[in-house]
């Protein structure tokens, strides 16, 4: 069973979808790593872990957002040019 019934279809989805994809799957990394970093520091500000928490996941949503654009940005270019 092919995935993809022709190559443009194939082609749309790499371009689109995949991007996505990587930017929901970084989404844990980001988070982990931010936690770690500045979790001990939030926290000392905030002096609550909710709070820490809800500051972390709008730098994760921030992150995302731009590796999201990186690998859009990325995939146009690898995927436009061998049409040039």
């Amino acid at each position: 069973m092919k995935l993809f019934p022709d190559p443009e279809t194939k082609k749309r989805f790499m371009k689109t979808g995949l991007p996505v994809i990587l930017g929901v799957a970084w989404a844990p990394i980001i988070w982990l790593l931010v936690l770690a970093t500045l979790g001990p520091m939030l926290y000392a500000l905030t002096a609550s872990w909710p709070a820490t928490h809800a500051l972390v996941m709008g730098v994760v949503m921030l992150a995302s957002f731009f590796f999201l654009r990186l690998f859009m940005r990325i995939g146009d270019k690898f995927y436009d040019s061998g049409h040039k």
